[in-house]
């Protein structure tokens, strides 16, 4: 027992220690969420959502072990026309008084190569929650230049993730009339910079930028 007990002690402090997850935080002055639907068949309408913020813990040594949340505001759907965002927040569409958050959480992270993969998760939307799938890359990791004021060299990396959604599996189902002008799946488009914020002075723009 004399023996076993430093051999065992050795062999747990020689152990590498398990890596944790490090936040990472949205850059809100470079971020974009997208939608587009089809319209009849003809031009596609294209939108956005102009509120929204995530939790990202990202584990770049072993990346299927990060975590990601995201939550839009469901009222902040813009598609440059009035009357329609009002009807697209209406109980037809994303019932956005009852419901008004949109959230993900993902649930899988695949890597296909070193810089993209496949993102899945769970969405809830109007308040039924459904699988999506998300093609994701990096487009880039650097660090800001020391010339630029307030961004303090931190490290920034870019990422691009498209997925569909179909609308009805939130309960989605307003159809105006045959051959609808809303079609039933919607194409989502995001583009957004993560910063690592750690002990940056909260003077540091892509840290602080809309919050």
């Amino acid at each position: 027992m004399h023996r076993t007990l430093p051999l065992a002690a050795f062999l747990l402090t020689a152990l590498p220690a398990l890596a944790e997850p490090t936040e990472w935080t949205l850059d809100l002055g470079h971020a974009h969420v997208g939608w587009e639907i089809d319209h009849m068949g003809l031009s596609r309408t294209v939108g956005r959502f102009n509120s929204y913020d995530g939790t990202f813990l990202i584990d770049e040594d072993e990346p299927e072990n990060s975590q990601i949340t995201f939550t839009i505001d469901a009222s902040s759907i813009d598609s440059n026309h009035d009357a329609r965002d009002a009807h697209l927040r209406h109980a037809d569409y994303l019932d956005a008084d009852n419901n008004p958050k949109i959230t993900f959480t993902s649930t899988d992270i695949l890597m296909l190569t070193p810089t993209s993969g496949k993102l899945t998760g769970d969405l809830t939307l109007r308040g039924q929650t459904a699988p999506v799938t998300l093609d994701f890359s990096m487009i880039r990791d650097r660090t800001y230049p020391d010339f630029i004021p307030n961004y303090d060299e931190v490290r920034v990396v870019g990422f691009e993730a498209t997925g569909e959604i179909l609308r009805l599996d939130h309960g989605m189902d307003f159809i105006a009339f045959l051959d609808s002008p809303t079609g039933l799946s919607v194409d989502v488009d995001l583009h957004f910079d993560l910063v690592q914020c750690g002990g940056t002075p909260d003077s540091n723009v892509p840290c602080t930028w809309g919050r």
